[in-house]
């Protein structure tokens, strides 16, 4: 045998013990990832995802992404993705930040955010800091935001400032109220947030049980998670 064949076949045992960052889970039509200035490629149920991808669905696609911890991402038509930050090989020090450009997202975190760990997701004029949920966040064609919260809690703050690298934010000081420019929410379970394509947030408001009915990215969502219990 080869000494590359020797060290490929030494190294194989270290390299599967690695904890991945994230795989895709689930597909339903076509979607891919790439990385900065480098080529697209298919995505596979099984597909590793990390750190830096963006990923992309086409239109009528459906993208699940299970990370080491059992926390998903979904993503619905048409939208893009970017993880800025995943590391997920500590369970006490989870940390992930992503720029969701457009489209929608679905999210569950499978246990609270506490101490040095951070779920946070980010859009060009709203973040959502997540402490142990499921919520969606809609990054709409209007530039406005929607946050809509199933289970736990999300504290919804300004977005990033133009030109800001995803994940890099200035944090808000207590939820309370403030200005247009500096202002973070505390949005609960079974309700709901509105922000503005200028980035003026409204109050958070309960929404109706059968908000979804009519929406099939929602209850695909609904039944995957159901279904997970």
């Amino acid at each position: 045998m080869k000494l590359g064949a020797l060290l490929v076949a030494a190294l194989s045992p270290a390299l599967a013990a690695q904890p991945k960052t994230a795989q895709v889970s689930a597909l339903e039509g076509s979607a891919q990832k790439s990385r900065a200035s480098g080529p697209k490629t298919e995505l596979r149920v099984g597909t590793s995802v990390n750190q830096g991808d963006t990923l992309e669905t086409r239109p009528g696609a459906r993208l699940e992404v299970r990370f080491s911890d059992n926390s998903v991402l979904r993503l619905g038509p048409k939208a893009r993705l970017q993880l800025a930050e995943a590391h997920f090989a500590a369970p006490a020090r989870r940390r992930l930040s992503a720029r969701l450009f457009f489209g929608k997202l679905w999210a569950k975190v499978t246990s609270v955010i506490q101490g040095e760990q951070k779920f946070q997701i980010e859009t060009e004029n709203a973040v959502a800091g997540v402490r142990g949920t499921t919520f969606r966040m809609d990054a709409n064609e209007d530039k406005s935001v929607l946050v809509r919260v199933y289970d736990g809690t999300v504290a919804v703050g300004k977005g990033p400032p133009p030109g800001a690298p995803a994940g890099e934010r200035r944090e808000v000081e207590g939820p309370r109220e403030v200005t247009r420019e500096q202002w973070e929410k505390l949005v609960g379970r079974q309700m709901q947030i509105l922000i503005s394509a200028d980035g003026t947030p409204g109050d958070p408001e309960q929404f109706s049980p059968d908000v979804d009915e009519d929406d099939p990215f929602a209850r695909w969502n609904l039944q995957r998670d159901a279904a997970a219990k």
